[in-house]
């Protein structure tokens, strides 16, 4: 799909850049190798945080956050300046005035009501339905000035996390069906705020950043071009041969490799950048059983996947996961849960007082005459994801369970997984300094694929919502995690590090586990 460039400029762009064809790319396009097409840059309904990445360089939010060292901290994105009521119940933000679309058109106040009308409806099931919940209305007095009012007091944190999500246009989808509205033409053409706009993207193929003649800040970078490239062999051949110049994903297995290789090239590790997990529909009669969920826990054994896939020359790039919260995260990680343990003894035993038994001898357990088969989805595309996979079902064969892999394209994988038709799904969450269970474990989280339901674990993550001290915070969401490790609707496996590779022409790039784009705007390229 061409959105502004003609067919003549994308096939100039594409040559120049390197992509399709041989040679180097040229200084003032960054090229980078992703795996899979985006799908949206609807901010409002986003299916992957590599969504997020690209939504956070075309369209901004009212204060742009930072995870650094010390935690999230925020600068000015559309607005200039924001101040707390006295009893911190309201949030006020003043627009800059020099803010405008790429059609040139002003940012304004209405623009951030609509966005928000979208995130609080549920007919969107936007990614950020719980941050809606925290806000009883918002005002907008005039054009240049927004107030957040909070529907009960809550940690400032949280609140200005949830008054700071990306802004989109409101004239470009206001008569947009809401239940269909990541199918809008807005998703692949989105209104520009921020420092680049979408020039052109061809779905599975590329996507083509350039700036915005509007931009608060403009980019130094005169084109970003993302090319879609599903497999890694070719990602990583990409990179050394200097047709790109950064791959976020980086295999371990070539870690060493590429610092002997092309010692040119700069590895950024991202500690606990993201955790892997198996979630186990509870939708399923057998996987509602909690017994079963449990041998199935405890047949997987992290510490061999570590050893086997995330150790680099003795040392591991990963941790044994116990939930969705990161441990460099500290007060906010519940470090007293033990691992779970490989006891492949005690799966059998709890199989079989569950009744099932190998019957016809074929090596898979059955019950009732029906075989303990399990489909396990996953994205195809991700080589770390394929190899879990089939180390999962390695382990669970030795106790007679039958895990059958089931990889599609990372759009079907999305729809698949928001409508819960699958019985296990390996995936994972990315590491935000900004900790909310909701979004994952409570009862109508937008990613509890695995119709987990628990009322006490929903009181105790509104409670860690609502408490404006962070040690009481950091308290519940340490009991939710217990609460949820403890039911197993899903075996966590590893919180894994990132390695991204850079090219030696770009200059001032920075990686947080929020973002391997952060600053693109102040990037800049040198020579060839």
């Amino acid at each position: 799909m061409i959105l502004t460039a003609p067919l003549v400029t994308v096939a100039l762009i594409l040559s120049q850049a390197g992509c399709g064809g041989e040679g180097a790319v040229v200084n003032d396009a960054l090229v980078l190798a992703i795996p899979f097409d985006p799908g949206s840059l609807n901010p409002v309904a986003l299916p992957y945080a590599l969504s997020q990445q690209l939504v956070d360089q075309t369209q901004l939010p009212l204060a742009r956050r930072y995870a650094g060292p010390d935690g999230l901290t925020f600068t000015p994105g559309l607005a200039t300046e924001w101040r707390w009521s006295e009893d911190h119940l309201s949030l006020t933000f003043t627009l800059n005035p020099a803010a405008r679309w790429d059609d040139g058109s002003p940012v304004t106040s209405a623009d951030v009501a609509f966005t928000y009308a979208l995130i609080d409806d549920p007919a969107v099931a936007s990614n950020w339905l719980a941050d809606g919940e925290l806000i009883r209305e918002v005002l907008t007095p005039d054009a240049a000035t927004v107030t957040f009012v909070f529907a009960e007091p809550a940690s400032e944190l949280l609140l200005m996390c949830a008054a700071s999500h990306n802004i989109l246009q409101a004239s470009r989808v206001k008569d947009a069906d809401r239940a269909s509205l990541r199918g809008h033409a807005y998703s692949r053409a989105p209104s520009s705020s921020g420092p680049y706009r979408v020039a052109t993207w061809a779905p599975d193929d590329h996507l083509v950043l350039v700036p915005n003649p509007h931009a608060l800040t403009p980019p130094k970078i005169q084109r970003v071009i993302a090319r879609i490239v599903p497999e890694y062999s070719t990602r990583i051949l990409e990179l050394e041969r200097g047709a790109v110049d950064l791959l976020m994903d980086v295999e371990l297995g070539d870690v060493a490799r590429l610092a002997a290789d092309r010692p040119d090239l700069r590895l950024i590790r991202t500690p606990d950048a993201a955790v892997s997990y198996i979630g186990w529909n509870l939708r399923d009669p057998r996987l509602a059983e909690p017994k079963l969920r449990e041998a199935l826990d405890l047949t997987i054994d992290r510490e061999v996947l570590i050893r086997e896939m995330y150790t680099v020359g003795g040392e591991p790039y990963a941790r044994v996961a116990t939930g969705s919260v990161a441990p460099s995260l500290g007060p906010w990680h519940n470090a007293a849960l033990a691992p779970s343990p490989h006891d492949p003894a005690r799966a059998r035993a709890l199989l079989a007082e569950l009744g099932y038994a190998d019957a016809d001898g074929d090596g898979v357990l059955d019950r009732d005459g029906a075989p303990l088969r399990i489909e396990l989805l996953l994205q195809s595309g991700i080589p770390e994801s394929e190899r879990l996979a089939v180390r999962a079902q390695a382990m669970l064969k030795e106790i007679g369970v039958a895990l059958v892999l089931v990889a599609v394209e990372p759009n079907r994988f999305s729809a698949t997984a928001r409508e819960g038709k699958f019985e296990a799904i390996l995936w994972g969450f990315g590491n935000n300094p900004k900790v909310d269970l909701a979004v994952q474990w409570r009862s109508d989280g937008a990613y509890n694929w695995m119709a987990y339901s628990d009322p006490e674990t929903d009181r105790l993550i509104d409670a860690a919502r609502r408490a404006t001290n962070p040690a009481e915070a950091q308290a519940f969401t340490r009991e939710a995690q217990a609460r949820v490790y403890a039911a197993r609707p899903a075996s966590f496996l590893v919180w894994s590090d990132q390695v991204s590779a850079v090219s030696p022409r770009v200059v001032g790039a920075q990686m947080t586990v929020l973002s391997a784009l952060e600053g693109l705007e102040t990037w800049t390229l040198v020579g060839k």
